[in-house]
């Protein structure tokens, strides 16, 4: 499939700019977890989360750096690994989603986002997510690229 580039808005900008100015933090990051209380088959629910980052451009945004230039473009879905693991308690799980709320994105990154599977040991568990805010903000406002 052919990228089709786009120049970023004002608020994107604004956004890239923020990025720039405090690099190398998780300043744009967006983190949360989803808790199922019973026992999880993450076959299922990883075949769930596929679809709606297939289904969803906004998912799949990426940037593109050209010298001083900064453009936006929708990527194909590709299937991702996620990764489980097993978790002793829920504070195990707030620390973890903590841990992963104060990773920074690398722009260059194949996704501006990060699912991790998680399980307790009574076969609970979910997903946590961390998306960058240039995503957040598509998701938010609906906008395609």
């Amino acid at each position: 499939m052919k990228e089709n580039f786009y120049p970023l808005t004002a608020p994107q900008k604004s956004i890239y700019a923020t990025e720039q100015y405090f690099a190398n933090t998780a300043i744009n990051t967006i983190c949360g977890y989803t808790f199922i209380t019973d026992v999880v088959n993450f076959d299922v629910l990883q075949k769930a989360i596929y679809e709606m980052v297939k289904s969803n451009d906004a998912m799949r945004f990426r940037l593109a750096e050209d010298g001083n230039s900064v453009s936006q473009f929708v990527r194909s879905f590709e299937p991702f690994p996620i990764a489980l693991v097993d978790l002793a308690s829920k504070e195990d799980l707030e620390k973890k989603a903590l841990e992963m709320a104060n990773t920074p994105f690398i722009q260059t990154s194949q996704y501006l986002f990060q699912f991790l599977f998680f399980r307790l040991p009574d076969g609970s568990g979910g997903f946590i997510v961390n998306v960058h805010h240039f995503i957040r903000g598509l998701l938010v406002f609906g906008v395609n690229c």
